[in-house]
């Protein structure tokens, strides 16, 4: 069993597929398959059920994930404290953010940070803020960006911004790009949401609650650009922060006016692992974030109030 070995297993198991596996690691499927049965070989136990969906852990299996991410994460840190020592600026930096921050602010970080660490190879995963944290704790995640009010043991959060939400509604709804619109007026609309479990929905249904009023939800869409474009075609209004629709703002495809009565708002923050000294890389991608975060704030794209990583997260 080496450390190849070991990754492959993780890759497959995260995919549950050879075929997505094999593309992700640029390798023929029939050698990852291979791979992976000499590794069930060596240690005389199943760690995949085989169905015509793909690929599930046995027990053993989940057994060996835990412990394989442990593995390879030392090796990882070992080799970035060794780099460390160099004041080097190298290796891996797996960044996690959930769906409606990543639309916001993924590419124009990726781009600000690689252009000025190209020896930095970066991963950035989205999800909710709850998987991300748990991420954060298995070590598969370096550092992340989650809504306030997730917890987890084990976990440090230093606070981001308080990002300001906004009334979504196509172009032809006239909205004036700074009018504010009260709570009641939006809870009263033909709304497109994401889900039950996502957090901008728990925070509209608990408000809409306080104010006994049953929401008109004609679609939920937990995905960004299908929920856009179903308010582009005129099927609804929604509620996002600004940065994530404004590129369709300035073009006129939507208008986005803020939400009073109250100020519909979430918080973001910087989360890290504790006890886990960041590498030279995830200390400068952590600072790049920030520097990315507020020049988006100055220049009017995001919506928010930069807050200090010294405030309380809560």
């Amino acid at each position: 069993m080496d450390l190849r070995q070991l990754n492959t297993f993780l890759q497959v198991a995260e995919l549950g597929s050879l075929s997505k596996a094999a593309d992700r690691l640029r390798i023929a499927q029939p050698a990852l398959s291979r791979q992976v049965r000499l590794l069930e070989g060596e240690l005389k136990v199943p760690l995949f059920t085989r169905h015509g969906r793909g690929m599930v852990l046995t027990p053993a299996g989940e057994m060996l994930r835990s412990r394989a991410a442990a593995i390879l994460r030392e090796v990882e840190e070992t080799r970035a404290g060794l780099m460390q020592e160099a004041g080097a600026v190298r290796g891996r930096v797996v960044f996690g953010l959930p769906p409606t921050v990543g639309a916001v602010v993924a590419t124009r970080l990726v781009e600000r940070f690689l252009t000025a660490h190209p020896e930095v190879t970066l991963r950035v995963v989205q999800a909710f803020s709850g998987y991300l944290l748990e991420w954060l704790q298995g070590g598969e995640v370096d550092i992340a960006v989650v809504y306030a009010g997730a917890r987890a043991a084990g976990v440090r959060a230093s606070p981001l911004l308080v990002e300001t939400l906004c009334f979504v509604t196509p172009a032809e709804a006239a909205l004036p790009a700074h009018h504010a619109v009260r709570f009641e007026e939006v809870a009263r609309r033909r709304l497109i949401l994401p889900g039950p479990q996502h957090g901008l929905r728990l925070l509209v249904e608990a408000e809409a609650g306080r104010r006994a009023i049953a929401l008109d939800v004609a679609v939920e869409a937990d995905d960004l650009p299908v929920l856009k474009g179903l308010v582009l075609r005129g099927l609804g209004a929604t509620i996002l922060p600004r940065a994530a629709v404004h590129e369709e703002v300035a073009a006129g495809r939507l208008c986005a006016a803020p939400i009073i009565d109250p100020h519909l708002s979430r918080k973001l923050v910087v989360a890290e692992p504790l006890g886990r000294q960041p590498s030279n890389a995830v200390r400068r991608f952590a600072a790049v974030l920030r520097e990315e975060v507020s020049a988006m704030v100055r220049g009017g794209v995001w919506d928010g109030q930069l807050l200090s990583p010294d405030a309380s997260p809560a």
